[in-house]
């Protein structure tokens, strides 16, 4: 006989998620606590001391329920779902760092900055965690340190949109503080593990022709990061290649109402815009591309297929003379 399949930890959180989903935060947070635990005893401040696979499933179905939480604007739940997920899973860099910066978005400074620093101790060169703490800083009213840390940043690590960086520095110059961490964030989303695993597995299935599965892989990014433009817009590529050619348009064009220069997102609503027909508001759509960009090569390619030559001057039509209306 074969051995009976050992249960998969991450199925046993599915209640605690369900609970989440339909918006019982707190109610969903106390059974993923409770769920997580084992009978391995408890630790020296008394908490359970969880299986390792346990500990990892309860973590990230924590994590997922402090999301929620968050988008539900439940802050103390998520506070509470990300402070035990942490317990579980101490060496995961990416939770000290959404847990420091939901301390920090509810005013606990001192408790955000001790979470952030614990993010960088285990992952030095944590982006978002860096610029988390330096906008920490900022809002402690040590503008001049946060904007020297910031440039720094700018100069040593890749940034995956150089310009809401650039707007983010503008925004704290001015002591903006909702704009200026829109921006940031928006900036530094790559530095995102658990969204570039995501990407890369939409990636995969679009290369694979499964552009039905990879669109339902992104809606959940899209829904977690609905301020990202060019996952709205990698949205509408699967739609657009499922043959759901308004529903494109209307995530293409969400992502150019997040970031209007994002010209490769202006093409792609142009290929939208044509598949239903419409080639003038596809031209249109080239156009304001090259207006911006002059030299924006796939726009000026498809506006030369869409737009008929001229006939040179003098001549003939097809057929020659023969072809000419002949008068009466």
């Amino acid at each position: 006989m074969k051995p009976r399949p050992s249960p998969d930890p991450a199925a046993r959180f599915g209640p605690a998620l369900t609970l989440a989903a339909t918006g019982r935060f707190a109610d969903a947070v106390v059974q993923g606590i409770e769920l997580s635990k084992s009978e391995a005893g408890t630790d020296a401040e008394g908490h359970p001391i969880p299986d390792d696979a346990r500990a990892t499933a309860g973590a990230q179905a924590l994590a997922r329920i402090a999301r929620l939480a968050e988008a539900g604007q439940d802050l103390e739940s998520a506070d509470r779902a990300l402070e035990h997920a942490r317990r579980l899973r101490p060496t995961y860099a990416d939770l000290h760092f959404h847990h420091g910066a939901l301390l920090a978005r509810r005013g606990k400074r001192r408790e955000a900055r001790k979470a952030l620093e614990a993010a960088l101790k285990k992952h030095p060169l944590y982006l978002a965690a860096r610029v988390e703490l330096a906008m920490l800083d900022a809002r402690e009213g040590r503008i001049g340190e946060a904007l020297a840390a910031l440039r720094e940043i700018q100069r040593d690590d890749k940034i995956e949109e150089p310009r809401a960086f650039q707007q983010g520095l503008r925004s704290l110059e001015l002591a903006d503080w909702e704009g200026a961490d829109a921006f940031m964030r928006r900036a530094v989303r790559g530095a995102d593990p658990r969204l570039e695993q995501t990407l890369e597995q939409f990636r995969r299935l679009m290369a694979e022709g499964q552009a039905e599965r990879a669109a339902d892989v992104l809606r959940g990014a899209v829904e977690e990061h609905e301020t990202y433009p060019d996952l709205h817009v990698l949205l509408g590529t699967a739609e657009l290649a499922l043959g759901h050619y308004d529903d494109a348009v209307a995530s293409i064009a969400r992502g150019l109402e997040l970031n209007p220069d994002y010209h490769a997102a202006r093409v792609q609503l142009a290929l939208a815009f044509d598949a239903l027909g419409d080639r003038g508001a596809a031209t249109e759509q080239l156009h304001l591309v090259l207006q911006a960009d002059p030299d924006h090569a796939p726009a000026r390619e498809l506006l030369e297929v869409w737009t008929p030559k001229k006939r040179a001057a003098g001549q003939t039509a097809p057929g020659g003379d023969s072809a000419r209306r002949k008068d009466p």
